[in-house]
């Protein structure tokens, strides 16, 4: 009952004066807090104006997803104080290469963050916030007649980047908006030029008007090409898979005005000579890398960073296969004395009762055993039958001829040979000394 009733303390008998004014004077405090709490609406006022601007980066983040904003969503801009009347908007987004530690990759985005608010401060109106991909900023102004307004700008945002943080930013700018109703479409434009990157022949700063009136061509890779690159990446030495790389991503003439070098089929035909490797040497890609390859390729922004990627994906593609084919031998090893230990003791063991039994060739289990273990099966079972045979003459009374029949001899003499030509002594002798 006291816990449903929310009872905060208890007095036990018996009760003095001096008790419960302690009490009463702990629930008052309790009583006030919680009056004050509720009661205080310039604290809440407060709170409520301090979380504007996440209430804010939570609408534009949201609204990005959608093809065109409706009143309600502009209504729930405007109690924010966010005037939508000077029809003149831009939308961009920043982004980063991978070479940015994934640990410091939130504090770049607050940085840059910062270097927006810096730059556009003489600006009617300018947010931003923060995304998987990087940051998105919103610039309003009467002084946005094209995009390219804005470049002095954007040129001073890579400069702080550069100076200050090391940092090589790309950045996606959408065309000028003339209602803010089409900002979702203009993030798509902002996205479609970020991408437009070192892949397009296309500078840091990418405008979407750049894009739209240029040719794309597909950057078309031949066959004969293709079957050398796959052939290099499966028995070519380390600086031979570099040069077949760096052959394979050549893009061909990039100056040629009016025209975007699309590598999304040479993407694509990477992708499966990469896969079609992996299978070759019987290694799941999935335990190399993480998500899509494809996606993978296409979201690397820099043609320097692609080829890295591919080249660290082949070592270790290659790595995993002498890793599983280490595994195998050890595997097949451990087979044969595995074998060796269960039927020691009968006299017609041989070699080729082992790979009979494992399915593995004579030559092969032989090859490996001398390759690995520096030893034949031959030897490796004396061994092993010497080892038995010493540890029952120690630590039994058994007859010797039955020791020699416990470790798979028919004949005694034949055994005592055996014996004193692995210790040195006889087994009668190694008894009596042992």
């Amino acid at each position: 009952k006291a816990i449903e009733y929310k009872v905060v303390s208890y007095l036990m008998k018996p009760v003095t004066s001096n008790e419960i004014e302690q009490f009463l004077q702990k629930l008052k405090v309790s009583l006030d807090k919680e009056f004050y709490f509720l009661s205080d609406s310039q604290s809440i006022h407060k709170k409520y104006n301090d979380s504007i601007p996440m209430l804010i980066n939570s609408y534009f983040s949201a609204y990005r997803y959608k093809s065109i904003l409706n009143s309600q969503d502009i209504l729930h801009l405007k109690q924010y104080n966010l005037d939508f009347s000077i029809s003149k908007y831009l939308v961009g987004i920043i982004g980063f290469g991978r070479e940015v530690n994934p640990n410091d990759s939130e504090e770049i985005k607050v940085f840059i963050g910062s270097l927006v608010e810096k730059v556009f401060d003489n600006f009617d109106y300018h947010h931003y916030f923060l995304v998987p991909e990087g940051v998105v900023f919103i610039l309003e102004d009467n002084k946005i007649n094209v995009a390219l307004d804005i470049d002095l700008e954007l040129y001073e945002i890579l400069k702080y980047s550069e100076e200050y943080r090391q940092t090589s930013l790309q950045i996606g700018i959408s065309s000028r908006l003339q209602n803010f109703e089409n900002y979702p479409s203009a993030f798509r434009e902002a996205e479609q030029a970020l991408r437009h990157s070192k892949y397009f022949n296309m500078a840091q700063i990418v405008y979407y008007d750049d894009i739209v009136e240029k040719e794309y061509r597909q950057i078309v890779i031949e066959d004969s090409e293709l079957s050398d690159f796959e052939y290099k990446l499966k028995y070519g030495q380390k600086d031979e898979i570099k040069e077949s790389i760096d052959s394979i991503l050549h893009l061909g003439n990039l100056d040629q005005d009016g025209i975007i070098l699309d590598p999304q089929l040479l993407i694509i035909k990477l992708s499966n000579s990469i896969i079609n490797f992996s299978t070759s040497i019987n290694v799941n890609i999935f335990e190399v890398i993480s998500g899509n390859l494809y996606d993978n390729l296409r979201s690397i922004s820099d043609m320097s960073e692609l080829k890295n990627y591919i080249y660290d994906l082949i070592i270790k593609l290659r790595q995993q296969n002498v890793n599983t084919q280490i595994n195998k031998t050890e595997k097949i090893i451990e087979d044969v004395f595995s074998y060796i230990e269960e039927n020691y003791q009968n006299p017609s063991i041989s070699l080729d009762s082992v790979s009979e039994q494992l399915n593995i060739s004579v030559s092969y289990i032989s090859m490996l055993l001398k390759k690995v273990k520096g030893i034949s099966f031959n030897k490796e079972l004396i061994r092993y039958r010497m080892e038995k045979a010493k540890d029952l003459l120690k630590f039994t009374n058994e007859k010797i001829i039955n020791i020699a029949k416990e470790c798979g001899y028919n004949e005694v003499y034949y055994f005592s040979h055996s014996f004193k030509k692995y210790f040195g002594v006889s087994p009668k002798e190694f008894r009596k000394n042992a």
